[in-house]
């Protein structure tokens, strides 16, 4: 049974809850600009501090926004980020004090199936600022050992297309640090990349293109997820 929006916003709170307290304020922050300094915000921005976006945060807040400004590593549960896209809003996630934010994000890509052409989809991406990379493998067990070395490089998460997603699914997260989740859909991709940090993702070859692109730009929204802290030693 596939939880509603309202039961996995419940969800995704209750986890958080354990790392600290996450109720959310809705006061506002300076935005950070790419070398870690405040920035001014324009007139249509709308700036939270909030560690969990759910869609009690925006109500009343999106009348007149063009972009809602986040903090680097707050949760968006698929519920606002629905409304978001409906309303045209665009997300955007602040720099974390004194870092810096890249302007690129890799998607290494590993291919163990015959028939899928990954040119659109890194087409597609390309105009995301995301820069798709692929390989092509005949062998499930060192595509998940070339795709665990590669989620250790800053800014670069992992995409294994495969049919056979089970066994995929299991053997990356036989290795240390993956956090490998399965693409079903959009919104239960952006949960559960949320979720657990997720650096992995695995998808199946024969997923319809129009699917698949939107699952994986639900997994590369907001770029490299840390592990929770209530998780960290079982999945760092």
């Amino acid at each position: 049974m596939t939880p509603n929006p309202a039961e996995i916003e419940r969800i995704v709170r209750e986890v958080l809850a354990v790392l600290d307290d996450v109720a959310p304020d809705g006061t506002s922050i300076p935005r950070l600009a790419a070398d870690g300094t405040s920035a001014p915000a324009s007139s249509g921005d709308v700036i939270l501090q909030a560690r969990v976006i759910t869609l009690s945060e925006l109500d009343g807040r999106l009348a007149t926004a063009r972009r809602l400004v986040v903090p680097a590593g707050a949760v968006v549960t698929p519920a606002a980020r629905d409304e978001l896209q409906r309303r045209n809003v665009e997300l955007d996630f602040a720099a974390a004090p004194g870092g810096e934010r890249s302007s690129t994000l890799r998607l290494v890509t590993y291919i163990v199936a015959r028939r899928f052409e990954p040119a659109p989809l890194a087409s597609a991406l390309q105009k995301s600022g995301i820069v798709l990379t692929a390989q092509r493998s005949d062998c499930l067990i060192r595509s998940t050992g070339a795709l665990a070395a590669a989620v250790k490089e800053p800014d670069t998460l992992g995409l294994l297309v495969t049919r056979h997603t089970a066994a995929g699914l299991c053997l990356a997260n036989r290795h240390p640090g993956v956090r490998a989740i399965y693409a079903c859909s959009p919104s239960g991709v952006a949960a559960g990349a949320e979720a657990v940090g997720a650096n992995v993702l695995v998808a199946n070859a024969a997923t319809p293109f129009f699917e698949l692109r939107q699952m994986v730009a639900a997994f590369c929204r907001g770029g490299v997820k840390p592990c929770p802290d209530v998780f960290r030693e079982k999945l760092q």
